[in-house]
């Protein structure tokens, strides 16, 4: 978690007990935001990213194995490990998606639905920029025996493909700032 981004929610509050000792305690003053979802919609909303992050992890390993010959080259396994990098940090925003409807935090949303949102979409840039680059190789530079490119191929096709699934439903998700007059329930 980035300190500095979220240092101005917070508040620290110095208290002394009678023997003199300082105790510091985080006091939340930041903004709340509520997501347009209820209780089953955001437990839907968990699970199908729980399992579409899964699904395109899975693939996207296991497509890793190939030994195809498009594999060998710089533009189409750029952009298939680049990929994991967005992957790494959706699943880090997975994870922390909340179980329970409430007021949330800052951190809360910027540490799970902002990522979710912003790595599902660069999980499909990249496997879009591996599909293309698939695509180059096939048309141009392809060898007598290409079914495992093509295997490739259509692997990353789905990895883009669910990943811009994911993007489209968590795109859905309005999340809004409440004001800070109402009172709030913890």
């Amino acid at each position: 978690m980035s300190r500095k981004k979220y240092i101005n929610a917070y508040e620290v509050v110095y208290e002394y007990d009678d023997k003199g000792r300082e105790t510091r305690k985080m006091h939340y003053r930041g903004d709340y935001f509520d997501v347009s979802l209820d209780q089953t919609g955001l437990s839907k909303y968990r699970l199908n990213s729980f399992l579409l992050f899964f699904l395109i992890l899975i693939i996207h390993i296991t497509v890793g194995f190939l030994n195809n010959a498009g594999g060998h080259v710089l533009y189409v396994v750029l952009p298939y490990v680049a990929a994991f990098f967005p992957l790494l940090y959706w699943g880090f925003g997975v994870f922390r998606l909340p179980k329970k409807k409430q007021h949330y935090r800052l951190e809360v949303i910027g540490l799970s639905f902002d990522r979710v949102k912003l790595t599902s979409l660069l999980t499909a840039v990249f496997a879009g920029i591996a599909v293309l680059g698939t695509l180059v190789y096939l048309i141009f530079f392809r060898q007598s025996d290409y079914y495992l490119d093509l295997l490739f191929l259509t692997a990353e096709l789905i990895v883009f493909c669910l990943a811009l699934v994911a993007r489209l439903q968590s795109q859905k998700i309005k999340i809004e700032k409440i004001d800070s007059t109402v009172e709030l329930r913890p």
